[in-house]
């Protein structure tokens, strides 16, 4: 049998192990079709959000979760990308994505080009309607309510915290810092824990401040537009820390998750001694604009926020575990980090 007799048999077996280990190295996650898609009216616009309830129900009212696409993003892009739905099934929270008016969030930043922004929609007061709707559905408990979001979602996390400090125990913002429009809108911001996952090597959201600079094209020499101008990295948790009582502020560093990265990563926590909220962050070397630890984002051929850097969905979880007004959230989560 000569050589390419051999390879002609052996091309399908190889083509076939070959697939096998790529799909067990894909991350589950729970189907789109697995959720539930509603509409509503708020602010006099239709709206539409998906969210996943548990289907084996262990409290008479269940913690909520929203997770916010970044600009340009879909909530349906945020069940690809976060995972959360597996999660919520695992340990009983109800994971809510909701979509962004023009596929944006009006997060304060005054941004001329957005829709969103032009017609100043009152995104605030839709995360309250989608929870009066949702709790009419299945109990919500309202001691247990949080958002995560990156990018565009982010900023947006921290306007929910500012304007409905009263409806979100915590939030984390990811390849988000701080606005200088946030900034104006919640100055002071109120006691509230929040975390942040940063990369150094952003390059839309700097860490270090300065201007917000979001590509016009995917391609990569796209021209930059402007978007809004944004403290710093560490500004951001200073601004978020500055109303507690008094401070109590630890630094460490974290183990990557990739074990052929050498960097560790710079986390910092700010504590209210008089109380149980905190600040956090996670700063990544080297870092981009990603959701570490993401899967595809938009739809199943578009790749791009896989990393290892850190685990952000048992990060977030965590810190909301333990950031609940009352209660815990999950039980023997794993930090992943």
């Amino acid at each position: 049998m000569n050589w390419i007799s051999l390879t002609r048999k052996l091309y399908p077996i190889l083509l076939m192990v070959s697939f096998s280990f790529f799909c067990k190295s894909l991350p589950s996650f729970v189907p789109v079709k697995e959720h539930k898609t509603e509409s509503i009216s708020s602010d006099g616009i239709v709206r539409t959000f998906r969210y996943y309830v548990p289907k084996q129900i262990k409290e008479s009212r269940l913690p909520v979760i929203f997770l916010l696409h970044g600009g340009g993003g879909s909530g349906e892009g945020m069940i690809y990308l976060t995972r959360m739905s597996e999660k919520a099934e695992e340990y009983g929270f109800i994971a809510v994505y909701p979509d962004g008016y023009g596929n944006r969030w009006n997060d304060g930043r005054k941004i001329s080009h957005s829709l969103t922004d032009k017609r100043n929609t009152n995104d605030v007061e839709f995360f309250r309607d989608m929870i009066r709707f949702i709790d009419k559905e299945i109990p919500v408990d309202y001691n247990r309510i949080h958002a995560a979001g990156i990018s565009n979602g982010g900023f947006m996390t921290q306007r929910l915290l500012c304007e409905a400090d009263d409806l979100f125990s915590s939030g984390y913002s990811i390849a988000a810092v701080t606005s200088k429009g946030i900034k104006d809108l919640c100055n002071p911001p109120p006691r509230k824990s929040i975390g942040f996952i940063m990369g150094t090597s952003d390059d839309v959201v700097p860490y270090l401040g300065g201007t917000v600079s979001i590509p016009s094209d995917p391609s990569p020499n796209a021209k930059r537009i402007p978007a809004g101008d944004v403290l710093s990295y560490l500004e951001s948790l200073e601004f978020w820390s500055s109303n507690f009582s008094c401070k109590e502020e630890t630094k460490s560093k974290k183990r990557h998750l990739n074990k052929f990265w050498k960097r560790d990563i710079q986390y910092t926590q700010v504590t209210d001694c008089q109380s149980d909220e905190k600040v956090e962050g996670y700063l990544i070397p080297g870092g981009g604009h990603i959701w570490p630890n993401g899967f595809f984002y938009q739809n199943e051929k578009q790749y791009g926020y896989l990393s290892k850097d850190l685990d952000t969905r048992e990060i977030v979880l965590q810190f909301f575990r333990t950031t609940n007004r009352k209660d815990k959230l999950v039980n023997n989560a794993p930090l992943g980090n």
